[in-house]
């Protein structure tokens, strides 16, 4: 086996490791307020634990918008290293406790969340919960009604935005970032090279997210573009699929195409602004929640859903 046979020294390299977990959180959310409830701390302190990163680089780690923050160039690149540096750590941690702890995990959650996330985001990734946790059976339900009038019905849910009731737990699972997104292949006959270049292509809506494409207009200085076209879906994995397919550009919500944008199936052509939709939440049954097959599921979804945080570069 190898050893670790660095000095006193190569550790005094490190920057603090408590501020890289804060500096992750507040770049996997976009925002001191949505990292400090992630990580049960104050405001406050996530703000000094980023100061004291930026004062060990030397250099500023994120712009402070009024409505959030954006990494700098430097800050994208800290967080590539700090993702696969947690990534790395995650697994060994994992391959370290699975035969001692996932063998003897056994059980069934239901896991109840949207369709859209169910098929882009939870099924492409359940091979791997499998392979740590082969004793757990995992049942997946979707729909888009609130969890609380589902009832004791199931373990563990994804929703858009936080929600409450009796009996609920709710926190932030990662942030809903969207831009537009489409086929590469759209591209070749009609470039988009700025906002205005949208008025020559089709844009995609679905029938929850109707008014997604007017707001990030809105907020990209063009309230008044008129589009080519604009067709609607009823379901927004409908929507992902028909952008996959060439057949116009959609607001997509960036954990959700990032297996796509890394296929080269989609990409985003425009770089800013990105719009904040309500974040992903994890919405828990509090009766079940100490249960060993339930507290795994959502430690392992926790971790994806970290994974899932990075930039997306602009073609």
């Amino acid at each position: 086996m190898d050893r670790y046979t660095g000095t006193g020294k190569d550790r005094d390299k490190l920057p603090p490791l408590n501020a890289l977990r804060n500096f992750e959180a507040v770049a996997r959310h976009g925002s001191f307020a949505a990292a400090a409830a992630d990580l049960n701390v104050t405001h406050w302190a996530v703000g000094k634990q980023i100061r004291l990163l930026e004062d060990w680089f030397g250099v500023p780690l994120f712009e402070r918008r009024a409505r959030g923050v954006v990494l700098t160039d430097e800050g994208s690149a800290l967080l590539n290293d700090v993702s696969n540096a947690f990534d790395r750590l995650a697994t060994g941690a994992a391959r370290l406790r699975h035969d001692e702890f996932t063998r003897r995990v056994s059980g069934i959650v239901r896991v109840n969340v949207l369709a859209s996330f169910a098929l882009c985001w939870l099924l492409p990734r359940l091979a791997d919960f499998h392979a740590r946790y082969p004793d757990i059976d995992v049942r997946v339900s979707t729909t888009s009604r609130k969890l609380r009038y589902i009832g004791d019905a199931f373990d563990i849910g994804v929703r858009s935005g936080q929600e409450q009731g009796a009996g609920l737990a709710s926190r932030t699972l990662m942030a809903d970032v969207r831009l537009p997104a489409c086929s590469p292949a759209l591209l070749r006959h009609h470039p988009i090279q700025s906002v205005a270049d949208l008025r020559h292509h089709t844009l995609l809506h679905s029938a929850s997210t109707r008014a997604a494409w007017s707001r990030w207009l809105r907020e990209a200085g063009a309230p008044d573009l008129r589009a080519a076209r604009h067709v609607e879906f009823e379901h927004a994995y409908l929507q992902l699929a028909a952008a996959v397919e060439g057949r116009g550009v959609t607001l997509a919500s960036l954990p959700l195409i990032g297996r796509d944008i890394a296929a080269g199936r989609l990409v985003c052509p425009i770089a800013a602004p990105t719009w904040r939709a309500p974040d992903y939440a994890l919405v828990s049954n509090v009766d079940r929640a100490r249960d060993d097959a339930v507290m795994a599921f959502e430690q392992w979804i926790t971790m994806m859903a970290s994974r899932s945080a990075g930039p997306i570069e602009p073609v």
